[in-house]
């Protein structure tokens, strides 16, 4: 269960910087939150795939 909880949350960052990611580049400085969305998912990727 604690795992599938982890995965959840993990996935949910990973959502939330695609979504930043999807607004941004509807904005006026499309790279600028391409580049801000990198993080969360990059957090979200490292939290699920990275060492435990």
């Amino acid at each position: 269960m604690n795992t599938a909880l982890a995965y959840a949350i993990s996935a949910s960052i990973v959502g939330f910087g695609l979504w930043i990611l999807v607004a941004g580049l509807t904005s006026s400085a499309p790279v600028l939150w391409a580049c801000v969305a990198l993080i969360p998912v990059a957090i979200g990727l490292l939290s699920a795939f990275g060492p435990h």
